[in-house]
């Protein structure tokens, strides 16, 4: 079967090779992209907090990797672990962001990817400005968010599943809720099994 049938051997080879050299240059931006975002470090001492999992910190809307926060799929969850995190951003002082402060000592498995971007926001690891807590942690520890295996490497299971276990948090609001958000990021997507998990 031809591509573009009808077309010039000729059109084709020169459509190919402008295919290519357009590819070759987009990934050599996303690996420059990757690498200086890899390099950032980002520190607010009044994010905005979009919800509780996301937050503007200068200028740039960070997603705090390795855990997920109910969305608008749970409206009534979303608005208060959003304000639970804006409460926490206030009393410690703000945050420091970046890639080289997630919790690897925590994991207990490889992760399948981390992404440097998603959805336009930076996918970085998080901890409060005055005490230096990790917000992943704190936010899956006090039942405001569950975690994400497969940025997360299952790092913050242990801490939610004592969260679920003594109502904490949101788990105490709506259980139900948690449990389906819980168990549907405990999944590995199809392109992600065991053998092909990365580092």
């Amino acid at each position: 079967m031809k591509i573009f049938p009808g077309v010039p051997k000729y059109q084709r080879i020169a459509m190919a090779g402008a295919f290519v050299a357009v590819a070759v240059f987009a990934l050599s931006q996303q690996k420059e992209r990757v690498q200086q975002i890899g390099k950032m470090t980002l520190k607010d001492e009044r994010p905005q907090v979009i919800d509780g999992d996301t937050v503007g910190v200068r200028g740039s809307a960070v997603r705090v990797v390795g855990i997920d926060a109910p969305d608008d799929d749970l409206p009534h969850l979303k608005r208060v672990s959003a304000q639970v995190l804006a409460n926490l951003v206030a009393r410690d002082g703000g945050l420091v962001c970046s890639t080289s402060v997630f919790d690897f000592a925590m994991r207990r498995e490889n992760q399948c990817r981390t992404n440097a971007e998603s959805y336009g926001r930076l996918n970085l690891a998080c901890r409060f400005q005055n005490n230096s807590a990790s917000v992943a942690a704190t936010m899956v520890a006090q039942g405001y968010a569950v975690d994400w295996r497969e940025y997360s490497g299952g790092a913050y299971v242990e801490l939610m599943q004592k969260a679920a276990s003594q109502r904490a948090g949101l788990w105490g609001i709506d259980y139900e809720g948690m449990r389906q958000l819980a168990v549907r990021r405990a999944t590995l997507p199809r392109n992600c099994q065991v053998d092909t998990i990365k580092k």
